[in-house]
């Protein structure tokens, strides 16, 4: 309801001001959709996009220029009857993601205490058509949109359209779950390396949020470096795409140093560049504990 309820009177409010009362206001909705990375223009250009306006008019200049943008004769608009509609559109978008993400991680924590392999299972239930989109468990939640947006429902109900009785459980526990994926992982660490961090040298491979970006906000990556370091864990951290980590105020190298001295590596984010590790003269003699979370 933000453009109806928060800018649509805000804009009214200052046509008054100008004298400008009777200017129909012009306002129209419609989300990013966009893959960070080497295919972000192309995501753009190349894929559907949702709009909705406050008005006829509105809706028509919108469309008018998204038709400028993307290539809608292979990727048509969607018109959506207000923007409250857009708007909630992008929200119940992420906040599926999320909560879907959160439901495979709640099945992770049983497999590992289960004692068997949750990839093979979930690879299994993949062949069935509609449930090829089944998720695999991970490391976390990062980036801008999935870390906050499921929230957003529960708030404009309550604070933008007066809504009583709405409750957003799923959404609230979805990033709740999420948050505590990257604790999980390294509670599992602690464990594999005798049951303490104190002292323990730890090369943390990916800083990013995702694989292949340099973008570090709310990368699941902070959520277990801040714990392992309150564990009193020796961290170094390597990052092909990233030279500094802004949130965390520390200089992050771009070479994977060589492994002498670590106790273990752990691999938060799949940069292609990983995939080219010749682990085994990497390690040399050394024993190491590798980490793929």
């Amino acid at each position: 309801g933000t453009c109806e309820k928060v800018i649509k009177p805000i804009l009214e409010e200052e046509f008054k001001k100008r004298g400008m009362e009777e200017e129909e206001v012009l306002l129209a909705h419609s989300y990013e959709r966009v893959m960070p990375g080497a295919d972000y223009y192309n995501s753009i250009v190349n894929y559907w996009r949702v709009f909705a306006g406050i008005n006829d008019r509105s809706a028509d200049m919108c469309k008018e220029f998204l038709s400028n943008v993307i290539h809608v004769e292979q990727y048509p608009l969607t018109r959506l009857s207000c923007t409250t509609a857009s708007e909630t559109a992008k929200v119940l978008e992420n906040s599926y993601r999320a909560v879907t993400i959160a439901f495979m991680e709640e099945w992770g924590r049983f497999s590992e205490k289960a004692e068997f392999d949750l990839f093979e299972v979930v690879d299994a239930i993949r062949m069935r058509p509609t449930h090829s989109n089944i998720r695999q468990p991970g490391f976390g939640v990062g980036g801008y949109c999935l870390t906050k947006d499921p929230f957003f429902a529960a708030l404009g109900a309550k604070d933008i359209l007066e809504l009583s009785g709405l409750e957003f459980p799923f959404c609230t526990k979805a990033v709740e779950m999420n948050n505590e994926m990257p604790i999980v992982s390294l509670d599992k660490i602690q464990e594999l390396l005798g049951g303490s961090l104190l002292g323990k040298k730890i090369l943390v491979l990916g800083v990013s949020y995702r694989q292949d970006v340099g973008d570090t906000r709310y990368s699941p990556t902070e959520i277990f470096a801040r714990e392992a370091m309150r564990r009193e864990g020796e961290l170094t951290f390597q990052d092909p795409l990233v030279s500094e980590w802004k949130e965390m105020g520390i200089k992050v190298g771009k070479e994977i140093p060589p492994s002498d001295g670590f106790d273990a590596v752990v691999f938060t984010v799949a940069h292609k560049e990983y995939a080219q590790i010749d682990f085994k003269s990497w390690i040399g003699k050394n024993e190491i504990l590798i980490f793929d979370a």
